[in-house]
């Protein structure tokens, strides 16, 4: 019997049983990386190195030892809590000197930049390490990798959605479209449970390092004094200040207590200027 050809419908609804499936599996493993620890530290030394390459570096002053003392602080108190692997992270950080820019962040791998716009908003020792214990969550969570992981299999998801779509007579660039707003919010949404979740392990790394994690909710408020048009929270990669401060208040007695233990222990957290 002569064997019959597939014909195209039955392509496009193997297409389409492969692509939802696809995209079923990536909604339900938020945590999946196909990279390894060791890429990690590779993509992330990498991109540290063409940052220090590119970037104003700042190399010596106050600012740059209020950085560093904080760096000193808070990663032996992230590692307490922290997957084994991030014990052997390159651990460093660099000043970039970018006053317009609020931002710092932490590569995969444990290699991190502040800007100096940014010290203007956390104004002292404790609310620098909300910012950089948010960060060193990302790396130690290896949440980085998990994006580029999901932005792998998201390419190969909509190529196959597109064709589902295109079979219903829909135009091939307005079926694309469509596939590509379901992929970013779908995106969007593991980025604000990741940004969520580093602010969850980074008040617990600063209140082990000795800071007040009180300060997190007062950084945040003045990060939302700040202004500007921030998108709606579902538009967006990050959750809303108010999401993030309600979260931080919820966590509060948890962060207090450990806090508290580290003033007994010689942790101190006496702020300094620079």
């Amino acid at each position: 019997m002569e064997k019959k050809k597939p014909t195209t419908t039955r392509i496009t609804r193997a297409f389409r049983a492969a692509g939802l499936a696809g995209l079923g599996l990536l909604a339900s493993c938020a945590n999946f990386n196909t990279f390894s620890v060791q890429e990690d530290v590779t993509l992330g030394v990498r991109a540290y190195e063409d940052v220090r390459s590119k970037e104003p570096l700042v190399t010596s002053g106050p600012a740059l030892e209020h950085v560093l003392r904080v760096t000193e602080r808070l990663v032996p108190a992230a590692l307490v809590d922290a997957p084994s692997f991030a014990e052997k992270f390159p651990w460093e950080t660099v000043l970039i000197q970018e006053d317009s820019t609020l931002n710092a962040f932490c590569l995969p791998g444990g290699k991190m930049a502040v800007y100096t716009g940014i010290l203007a908003v956390t104004q002292d020792e404790a609310g620098l390490a909300v910012v950089m214990a948010h960060e060193i969550a990302h790396a130690t969570a290896r949440h980085g990798t998990q994006a580029m992981t999901r932005q792998l299999a998201l390419s190969g998801g909509l190529a196959m959605l597109g064709v589902v779509l295109e079979e219903n007579e829909l135009n091939p660039e307005y079926s694309m479209a469509i596939a590509s707003i379901s992929a970013t919010l779908l995106t969007l949404s593991y980025g604000r449970d990741a940004e969520l979740e580093a602010d969850r392990v980074g008040l617990i790394t600063m209140a082990r390092a000795g800071y007040d994690p009180r300060v997190a909710v007062e950084f945040w408020q003045r990060m939302e004094a700040q202004g500007g048009g921030a998108p709606p929270e579902w538009l967006s990669t990050h959750p809303s200040h108010g999401h993030r401060i309600e979260q931080i208040r919820s966590l509060l007695p948890e962060a207090l207590a450990i806090w508290e233990s580290t003033q007994g222990r010689g942790g101190s957290s006496t702020e300094s200027d620079f």
